[in-house]
């Protein structure tokens, strides 16, 4: 499904380890994991993975940061750049701050021994121990697996289906997912972008509304929205409420079928 070409142009600075293993994995993960049943299952995977591994190179979260990155990335828990300034570039004490005594970091060093790993960023001793069950692998007593570009896409698979995110695409939820994932919505501007380079780079054979761009997709949420028939996001995802918008559309104009074809396209146009 998945072919090595597609996933180098749209991961372009991925190590060639990693697109080789994702590449071979992926016509078996895939479909076991009902990510290849439609475009936004898939699509939406890719595009999650692009922006927690930067493209499949950033795979273990450093906490390295700057107080500036601290006050973006935990907001609430470091509100000015006071607080900030006395965990910044301090990774360990950082990771026991905000990761220690919750999900499942019971012990003294486990919130950075159980720090962000793998291209989807597992988080917490819990997490670990439960996907290394669903996998068959020792994650909790080696994290370090997490990383190893032979069992990466296994987790990531694993974990999508643990966190049940296939009914958020299926919905067109892309900020729920991203909740899902993240916990909140941070970075949400960079994983539309790379839910665009997704679409790009790996062509769907479907027809109607699936072989439209995101930019003509917005497009048609946009005179949805002017006709009354929409108040969602202006987004380019077809879920529930876009999909019942054109509905209507097509019981107000007397339109035959189903979804975007061409006459409701032509409509919408004019």
């Amino acid at each position: 499904m998945l072919t090595l070409p597609q996933l180098r142009a749209l991961y372009p600075e991925a190590p060639a380890a990693h697109l080789t293993a994702f590449a071979a994995e992926a016509a078996r993960l895939l479909p076991a994991h009902g990510l290849a049943a439609n475009r936004q299952r898939c699509h939406f995977l890719l595009a999650q993975l692009g922006h927690e591994s930067g493209g499949l190179q950033l795979r273990t979260e450093n906490l390295a940061y700057s107080a500036a990155r601290l006050m973006q990335v935990w907001p609430s828990r470091f509100p000015t750049p006071e607080a900030a300034r006395r965990l910044a570039f301090s990774p360990e004490a950082l990771a026991e701050a905000v990761y220690g005594g919750r999900m499942g970091n019971d012990r003294p060093g486990d919130g950075y021994r159980y720090r962000g790993r793998g291209y989807i960023q597992i988080t917490g001793r819990e997490t670990y121990r439960a996907l290394g069950r669903l996998c068959g692998l020792p994650l909790e007593e080696e994290p370090g697996l997490a990383d190893d570009p032979a069992h990466a896409v296994t987790i990531a698979c694993a974990y999508w289906s643990w966190k049940r995110l296939n009914p958020l695409c299926d919905a067109g939820d892309y900020a729920g997912l991203t909740r899902r994932i993240n916990g909140g919505l941070t970075g949400l501007q960079d994983r539309y972008g790379w839910l665009e380079r997704a679409q790009r780079c790996i062509p769907w054979p479907e027809a109607g509304s699936e072989a439209l761009p995101l930019p003509r997709l917005r497009a048609v949420q946009r005179a949805l929205k002017a006709r009354g028939l929409y108040d969602g996001s202006i987004d380019g995802i077809i879920g529930r409420r876009s999909l019942a918008a054109i509905a209507t559309l097509r019981a107000e104009l007397g339109l035959p079928g189903e979804g975007l074809d061409a006459p409701l396209l032509a409509a919408l146009a004019a």
